[in-house]
């Protein structure tokens, strides 16, 4: 079995690449309604016009990487992964996203998600410091991993791997600090600290009172430091 990394999305990948997504996360409730209808065919276009709007896909500042199988010619993984030449949280305005497709029932809950997490990590001291930061998912020249996903059926074949050496290779020629907010299952098999991530807070994203028929969202939010030697 082998692997290759590509830095050239076609229009006609899309929609394999949703479908990693979805499936990958489709345990996350903000995920679910992020996507009403998921798979469905009658709601499966709609959904993979909004993942390539919401990833930033034909954005200049936004590296992107794609791992495919080279016997099958499927794509097994995919990474995007924001760039930017100063700190992006500093100064920013409190939180304001607004989501309009997502069922009423189920809005308040996912704009007070996306919101809280967002204004939270602003009060982190590790992510204050200037930039340039790039952002891995959910890297900060601030380089933002915003979103790496694997296909569920082959996790753990090294496809994650490949394009956490892809984003550190770029986060180390710009000099980046970085971030990355991980699920559980990532930070279980020590994927991102391989890679020089640490973590700075721990937290479930819940609020019973709010939203008591809710479950919570845990996630751990990661820094790797500029040319961090791993």
């Amino acid at each position: 079995m082998s692997f290759s990394l590509s830095e050239t999305i076609e229009v006609e990948d899309f929609e394999p690449l949703f479908l990693i997504q979805y499936k990958a996360f489709v345990n996350e409730p903000v995920l679910r309604e992020l996507y009403p209808g998921g798979l469905e065919d009658s709601a499966r276009s709609q959904n993979v016009a909004r993942f390539k709007v919401s990833l930033g896909w034909t954005r200049p500042d936004v590296k992107v990487a794609k791992v495919v199988d080279d016997d099958t010619g499927q794509i097994c993984a995919f990474a995007t992964m924001p760039m930017f030449d100063g700190n992006p949280l500093t100064g920013a305005k409190d939180s304001e996203i607004r989501f309009p497709h997502v069922d009423s029932e189920y809005r308040p809950f996912v704009e007070w998600f996306f919101n809280t997490k967002n204004n939270r990590r602003r009060g982190f001291r590790e992510l204050q410091l200037p930039g340039p930061y790039c952002y891995l998912f959910r890297c900060l020249t601030y380089a933002d991993l915003q979103a790496l996903g694997t296909d569920p059926a082959r996790q753990r074949e090294g496809a994650a791997t490949m394009l956490l050496q892809w984003a550190a290779r770029i986060i180390d020629e710009k000099g980046c600090r970085a971030m990355v907010e991980s699920s559980g299952t990532a930070v279980k098999y020590g994927l991102y600290e391989k890679h020089g991530f640490r973590t700075i807070d721990k937290h479930n994203y819940v609020d019973k009172e709010a939203f008591p028929e809710m479950e919570g969202t845990y996630i751990e939010t990661m820094v790797r430091d500029a040319n961090h030697s791993v």
